[in-house]
């Protein structure tokens, strides 16, 4: 086989390889696309509908609270005033900053969302969400 040959092989493999790794990656954040729901400790009942992933890991969707009926969608940034949230999903994790204040910081599990919610110091408590 001619060094050029090789070369062109080896190439072609790495960038099959990349591929398939990418694949897996979106594959994995397409998980997080559902409806889930559960109850946040100190806020109440709550669901988080994520309709999709941007290919930057970007979530799109919206957080609805029974207390009050808040409803708050997902944005670029954080904003109480325009009630939007950003969330983004890296490597098995969604992180949401809240239009409220504090941070989500949720891992899939089975068939549900599994991590923190925090506010400050005030707030520190679990959740879980499960996907319906």
């Amino acid at each position: 086989m001619r060094r050029g040959e090789t070369t062109r092989r080896l190439l072609i493999a790495a960038f099959l390889a990349a591929l398939g790794t990418g694949a897996l990656a979106q594959q994995a954040a397409g998980s997080f696309v559902g409806t889930w729901k559960g109850d946040v400790p100190g806020i109440g009942e709550a669901t988080l509908v994520i309709s999709a992933l941007r290919s930057d890991g970007q979530v799109e969707g919206r957080m609805e609270f029974a207390l009050q009926g808040f409803v708050s969608t997902f944005a670029d940034k954080a904003d109480s005033a325009k009630r939007t949230n950003k969330g983004t999903v890296s490597d098995g994790t969604l992180t949401i900053e809240a239009a409220l204040g504090g941070r989500y910081v949720l891992q899939r599990t089975g068939d549900g969302l599994s991590g923190r919610y925090t506010r400050g110091t005030t707030l520190d408590v679990p959740v879980t969400l499960r996907k319906y």
